[in-house]
């Protein structure tokens, strides 16, 4: 009996001792000790399982140590697929459908039978090259062995390693679109082209796929949303092999207009409607050399009007006119149909009305508060409204480039400052003298659109719209900054007497307002009891509250502009919510200063109601000399005209925008001239095209294509606008009707419109170049991006040409912002003086090759 309880122990412990091995590791062992040739057993009862495993262990690791490279080489080549790729990188020219009869053959071809996929949601291209072939097969009833075939072809290995199949460098052949641009080459990474040649193959196939969601494919495929898989027979002629037929469609997807097209429609009806649409545009499109500066009929972009202003003599006086009415006169009543036709345009119609009565409603009740202050009451912010409603109606009803934004900005009201100045020292009746000062302005305007005086914008380049367009960004951000200041000096104080003030002051009003102290009666003091005066108040909760809605409104607005760029909801979703970033901004915080934090007191604009807009100014009281004066002003007044105008013209024309339409300078100078002629005569605010409200204008009806750069960052392409007047006529109508109901605008804070200002100025600041080459200057040389200013131009002569224009800068705003009114006076002057310092100064410091690459 002990004998078998001791037996079972050892038993026990015996199992015990085999179940804590790790039988891999002595399945392991035993093969090595196999391949070493060492067969000598060992018996179990004299050594432990354990013992064995560290003794096999051994053996194997000096077996290991005594094999080379070349044997654990040979080793890892049983368990790894291993081959050579060969990598051909052959360039193609783009195919023109205008002298190739095979191009438009292919795509005739493809048209009888079109096989596409649309929404495709795999996320590997063997299971994308499966959907395809399935497609084939199916509406074409393609043999399955070709099917099946092909499948195989169309990658580099055999292999079933379809989880590893997520590159287009697992495929045989491949075409990919390229520009070559100054900074360097761009591809065309939304689509990619996978040819495959079979012996089996009788005719061609071509297969399109569309993908849900853009692919990361590899290197620059990162963002793929079109597969074409072509299948031609291996023994075919020249014309008719998978390459040429790639050629074609690769071509055709070059063109973004015509990309953009097929991502829009929604079925595959539609989907091959565009095809058929660019098929018939081929046959009829008359191209133009690749040399001379516009893409081949098959894979070209639409040719942009030049944004640039023709050169006219003196001889052909009113006959740039004349141009811009015979070039934009035939797209007159597509300027209305385009707001209505495609995808998306209804969205974006709205959304773009939303965002141009925000952006030019807002402004002009803070410019009429500001205009309110400058001419004690004589122009004030109902003003304001109903010059922006009836010169912005009339000018995108009759204008040329109805994409041009008209607003009061900031200079004017300076400059109107400036008048109301020179009226008081020579005591002349301001408002007779602004009328004329205005008529003045109009009249020039109206002779420089009538000599072509437009054309002088040949001489503008990038560095002066550059210079502008940042001291506009800091006009407006001053602005926003000066009311900050202006709250906090008046209501963040602590050092306040006690609430007797508020009685003594009542009875200081009291005594005040009657020469009788024993007859009169106490009145409410017009001041809160907080405040001593206008302005010094104790209420120090009122300017945190104004700095929270301000930096609030700033930071919702900056973050719903580039929500599109982050990674939550969906890209409708967000897209939308990008498009309407101003308004709700503005909402969402006007909500919270005025209901959620209703017990602090916030100012409001003034308001009166009844007041008439159509009121003739009194033109008879100035005499001969002030009439003489108010031509000066006028002439100097014409040069700021001349310049926000044309300069704002200019930037919404540039290429890149996608303007096809062609712009209309003078034709637009002489209608801004008849506007502020009509609304000086009623002492209504001056209006002209505004920067950044045009440029933003046009990125708001935009459809855009994200692009990653070589740093990683992603950047918008823009490649159609949809070009209408709708969206100006609705939202001034709208801006209109805003003076029915101007009690309701007062719960909108001054807070808030600071905020508007900040978010205007700020998001100017992105793409200005002149503003990117700023920050060079504070950034690591080895951090530079791969501009091809940075790659081009020596970095001292880079850092010397942005001094160069920060000097500019420096010197417009010092005459556009330091409060002496004769410095004023000649602030439209300096702007102007910037074209010849860039044409006739600047190339003695700087080389012209430089500047042909930094201001280009």
């Amino acid at each position: 009996m002990r004998r078998r309880i001791r037996q079972q122990q050892q038993s026990s412990s015996t199992r015990e001792t085999v179940n804590s091995v790790n039988y891999d590791d002595v399945i392991s062992a035993e093969r090595l000790t196999e391949e070493v040739g060492e067969h000598k057993m060992i018996p179990m009862s004299n050594l432990s399982v354990n013992s064995l495993v560290q003794n096999r262990r051994q053996s194997a690791g000096n077996f290991r140590r005594r094999m080379s490279r070349d044997d654990l080489q040979d080793e890892e080549d049983e368990f790894y697929h291993r081959e050579l790729i060969l990598k051909i990188r052959k360039t193609l020219p783009l195919k023109n459908f205008r002298d190739e009869i095979r191009a438009r053959r292919d795509l005739e071809k493809f048209l009888v039978q079109p096989v596409v996929v649309l929404d495709v949601p795999h996320t590997s291209l063997d299971k994308i090259v499966d959907e395809l072939l399935s497609k084939l097969q199916k509406d074409l009833d393609v043999d399955e062995k070709i099917t099946s075939q092909a499948g195989k072809s169309f990658f580099t290995f055999q292999e079933t390693y379809q989880d590893a199949m997520a590159s287009v460098d697992h495929l045989k052949e491949t075409i990919q679109g390229v520009s070559y641009k100054p900074d360097g080459a761009d591809y065309e990474e939304t689509w990619i082209t996978a040819l495959c040649t079979l012996p089996m193959v009788n005719k061609s196939h071509v297969a399109i796929a569309r993908l849900r969601n853009p692919l990361n494919l590899g290197n620059k495929c990162e963002e793929v949303q079109f597969v074409i898989a072509i299948i031609a027979p291996k023994k075919e002629k020249f014309t008719k092999n998978a390459v040429e037929i790639g050629r074609t469609f690769s071509s055709m997807m070059c063109n973004r207009g015509f990309r953009h097209s097929l991502m829009v429609a929604e079925t595959e009806k539609q989907f091959k409607e565009a095809l058929i649409v660019q098929s018939a545009k081929y046959k009829r499109q008359v191209t133009e050399s690749l040399s001379e500066g516009a893409m081949l009929a098959g894979g070209g972009e639409v040719e942009f009007q030049s944004h640039r202003a023709q050169s006219y003599t003196l001889k052909q006086m009113g006959r740039g006119i004349y141009d811009d009415i015979k070039r934009r006169l035939p797209h007159y009543w597509s300027d209305y149909k385009d707001g209505f036709v495609g995808k998306h345009t209804i969205h974006k119609v709205i959304a773009t009305i939303l965002f141009l009565y925000f952006a030019c409603l807002l402004p002009d009740i803070a410019f009429g508060t500001l205009y309110e202050k400058n001419t004690n009451g004589v122009i004030d912010v109902t003003s304001c409204i109903m010059s922006q409603t009836v010169g912005g109606l009339v000018f995108a009803l009759i204008s040329g480039q109805p994409m041009l934004v008209l607003l009061t900005t900031a200079p004017l009201a300076l400059y109107v400052k400036v008048i109301k100045i020179v009226s008081t020292e020579f005591n002349l009746d301001f408002k007779a003298m602004y009328a004329m000062t205005g008529i003045w302005n109009g009249i020039f305007l109206l002779l420089q659109s009538v000599t072509n005086a437009s054309m002088l914008m040949k001489y503008s380049t990038r560095s002066t719209e550059e210079i502008f367009g940042f001291f506009i960004a800091l006009a407006f951000s001053a602005d926003a900054i000066k009311a900050t200041i202006g709250n906090f000096q008046k209501n963040y104080n602590f050092e306040c007497p006690n609430k007797a003030i508020g009685s003594l002051s009542s009875v200081l009003n009291m005594t005040m307002n009657t020469s009788d102290p024993t007859t009169a009666t106490p009145t409410v003091s017009s001041y809160p009891a907080e405040c001593i005066s206008k302005i010094f108040c104790c209420r120090p909760e009122n300017s945190i509250l104004f700095l929270f809605l301000m930096c609030g409104t700033l930071w919702l607005g900056l973050t719903l502009l580039r929500f599109d760029e982050s990674q939550f909801l969906s890209s409708t979703k967000r897209e939308i919510l990008t498009d309407y970033a101003l308004p709700l901004s503005v909402i969402i915080f006007s909500f919270f200063g005025s209901y959620v934090f209703r017990q602090i007191p916030l100012e409001g604009f003034n308001y009166i109601p009844g007041r008439s807009f159509f009121t003739l100014a009194p033109f008879t009281t100035l005499p001969p000399l002030a009439h003489v004066g108010a031509c000066g002003l006028g002439l100097c007044l014409s040069c700021l005209f001349f310049v926000d105008q044309n300069v704002s013209a200019a930037v919404i024309n540039s290429p890149q925008n996608k303007l096809v339409k062609g712009p209309a300078y003078h034709w637009d100078l002489m209608v801004v001239g008849f506007i502020n002629i009509f609304l000086s005569i009623f002492n209504l605010p001056w209006v002209h095209a505004a920067l950044p409200h045009s440029p933003m204008h046009v990125k708001a009806l935009a459809d855009v294509e994200q692009h990653v750069t070589n740093m990683g960052t992603v950047h918008d392409e823009i490649v159609k606008v949809r070009e209408t007047r709708i969206t100006s006529i609705v939202s001034h109508v709208l801006i209109g009707l805003s003076l029915l109901f101007v009690p309701v605008l007062q719960y909108v804070p001054i807070a808030v419109l600071q905020g508007l200002f900040l978010y205007l100025g700020f998001s100017s600041f992105s793409g200005n170049q002149m503003f990117d080459r700023m920050m060079l200057i504070f950034t690591e040389g080895s951090s530079y991006p791969p501009n091809h200013y940075v790659r081009k131009v020596p970095q001292r002569k880079l850092h010397l040409f942005t001094l160069i224009q920060v000097l500019g800068l420096v010197i417009v705003s010092v005459f556009g912002f330091v409060d002496l009114y004769y410095m004023k006076m000649i602030f439209p002057v300096i702007i102007l003086l910037l074209l010849p310092i860039r044409h006739k100064l600047l190339p003695k410091i700087i080389e012209r090759k430089y500047l042909a690459i930094l201001d280009s």
